[in-house]
């Protein structure tokens, strides 16, 4: 059970609004209880929410947008270990947002991971204190909001952001979720180390000492869908044991079909 926020007031957090400016989320839960918690806990925290509580029609009955007419900026889904039989496939780009955010009572790692490579973007435990609960929400919305809007292209790759897409050469690639926050990131911390840890901080919200072979596994199919080697613009190199470093390749500097100019912003 989540702890009780009964006694805790928005005066007493200092940077909290009530004025609901930082956007709406969806709440999804069967329990009421859970669902007024995080409800409430989204609210001081400057958000507005809404609800539903069907979680078998997640895809069927999600509404892009709120009551008020505002898209929603995440999904929050609360996830109890009495739902472990029946398996949830997220599909975020099919979710409101695009990003989901779990919420679970239950912390045995397959489960987490589980949970993670079905979609979460981050889950964090209903047992943790309510405090450290709240801060982590905010966390989580508030690097969606710092991601949301930088669509950029480089050359003849393109993201976009707000769908969650990456394009080469004008044709869509099919990636995973976790295949396009893997390519976002390395694009984005282009011509640097990107240790494993952190990596696996970042991407998959699990500790940092956990094995590494999610992260081979996700790289290699990363470098064969958007075809990251020496010849072809980018290249992604695998420092073993270390991390990976996605650099500018010699034919990208030989190619006038690829331009040399910086991260160029894009509308979305």
């Amino acid at each position: 059970m989540i702890p009780s926020s009964r006694g805790r007031r928005a005066s007493d957090h200092p940077s909290v609004s009530r004025v609901y400016e930082r956007g709406s989320v969806l709440v999804v839960s069967e329990s009421q209880h859970d669902s007024s918690q995080i409800s409430h806990l989204l609210e001081l925290s400057g958000y507005r929410t809404q609800l539903q509580n069907d979680l078998s029609k997640l895809h069927e009955h999600c509404p892009d947008k709120s009551a008020t007419g505002e898209h929603f900026i995440a999904t929050v889904l609360c996830h109890r270990r009495l739902d472990r039989s029946r398996p949830i496939h997220l599909m975020p780009e099919r979710l409101p947002g695009r990003r989901v955010v779990v919420l679970t009572d239950c912390d045995a790692e397959q489960t987490v991971v589980s949970l993670l490579e079905n979609g979460a973007h981050h889950v964090f435990n209903f047992n943790e204190p309510l405090g450290l609960v709240q801060a982590r929400l905010e966390a989580a919305l508030r690097y969606h909001h710092r991601v949301q809007d930088r669509s950029f292209s480089l050359g003849d790759i393109h993201f976009d952001v707000q769908k969650r897409r990456v394009s080469r050469s004008g044709k869509l690639v099919d990636l995973s979720p976790k295949e396009y926050e893997l390519a976002y990131y390395l694009f984005s911390n282009r011509e640097r180390v990107v240790g494993n840890s952190e990596l696996m901080t970042s991407i998959w919200s699990l500790p940092p000492t956990m094995d590494t072979r999610r992260i081979d596994t996700a790289a290699c199919r990363l470098r064969k869908k958007l075809n990251l080697s020496a010849h072809s613009g980018w290249e992604l190199k695998r420092l073993r044991s270390i991390g990976y470093r996605l650099v500018e390749s010699q034919q990208r500097h030989a190619d006038s079909n690829f331009s040399a100019a910086p991260v160029s912003a894009v509308a979305s």
